[in-house]
C-alpha cells in the first residue's frame, strides 16, 4: 500500500530531501521512488515470498527484525535505513521514546499472536499496523515497512495478503487515502474496526 509515504504527510521526509542518500546518481524523484520499489519488491521476496512462515507464539518480531526489514527496504538507497531516528519529527513520537515503545509493541504482539489468543487476526494485523505507524521509528519509509511488517505477519498464519490499493494510480485516491487515516485515527483512540475492514476491503480485492 503507497498511501501514506507517498503523499508525505506532515513529518516525512521530503522526496525531494536527499541528505543520506547513497546512491547519488538517483538525481530526480521519480529515479528514487523507482529503485525503492524494486528494492522493496526484493525485501517481500526475502520475506514472503521465498520465506519460511513464522511459528505462531515464536518471538520473531524484535527490535532486531524489525530494523533489519527496514534496511533491506531501503538500505542500499539510504544511509539512514535501518536506524531509528535521532530527532523528532512532527508526526511520531519522541525519538528517545522508539527503543523502549518498540520493545512493549514486540511484548504487546507476543500476546496477541500467542497460540490461545482468541484476537482476530485483522484486529491482530490493524494494532500491528497501527503502532508501528504511530512509533514511526524511522526518518521516512514507516507506512511502507509497518505494511510489510504487517504482511509477514499474514503470511505467517497463511492468510492471503491484501492488495494494498495504490491510491496516487486510482481516480479514487484521495477518498481512500482519507479513509484511510481516519481508520488510523480511530485506531489511535483504541477502536480498531474501521481499520480492520479496511483491511478486509483490500482482501476481498486479493486476486490469486
Amino acid at each position: 500500500m503507497t498511501i501514506v509515504d507517498e503523499n508525505q504527510p506532515d513529518g516525512e521526509t521530503s522526496g525531494d530531501d536527499t541528505s543520506g542518500l547513497i546512491l547519488t546518481q538517483l538525481t530526480t524523484r521519480a529515479d528514487r521512488n523507482a529503485a525503492e520499489a524494486h528494492a522493496i519488491s526484493l525485501a517481500y521476496d526475502k520475506y514472503i515470498f521465498e520465506a519460511r512462515r513464522k511459528k505462531r507464539g515464536a518471538r520473531w518480531l524484535t527490535n532486531g527484525f524489525l530494523c533489519a526489514v527496514h534496511h533491506d527496504m531501503f538500505g542500499a538507497i539510504w544511509t539512514w535505513a535501518g536506524k531509528y531516528r535521532t530527532e523528532n519529527l512532527n508526526i511520531g513520537i519522541d525519538w528517545h521514546l522508539i527503543p523502549e515503545q518498540i520493545r512493549i509493541l514486540c511484548d504487546d504482539f507476543h500476546y496477541w499472536n500467542e497460540p490461545t489468543s482468541t484476537m482476530p487476526i485483522l484486529e491482530v494485523a490493524a494494532r500491528l499496523q497501527n503502532r508501528l505507524t504511530k512509533i514511526h521509528p524511522f526518518r521516512n519509509g514507516n507506512g511502507r515497512h509497518a505494511r510489510l511488517i504487517t504482511d509477514i505477519f499474514f503470511y505467517s498464519h497463511g492468510h492471503p495478503l491484501p492488495k494494498w490499493p495504490q491510491a496516487h494510480l486510482m481516480s479514487e485516491g484521495h477518498q481512500i487515502r482519507g479513509r484511510y487515516i481516519a481508520a488510523m485515527r480511530d485506531a489511535d483512540q483504541g477502536d480498531f474496526s474501521s481499520l480492520s475492514k479496511f483491511f478486509e476491503d483490500a482482501l476481498s480485492n486479493h486476486s490469486e
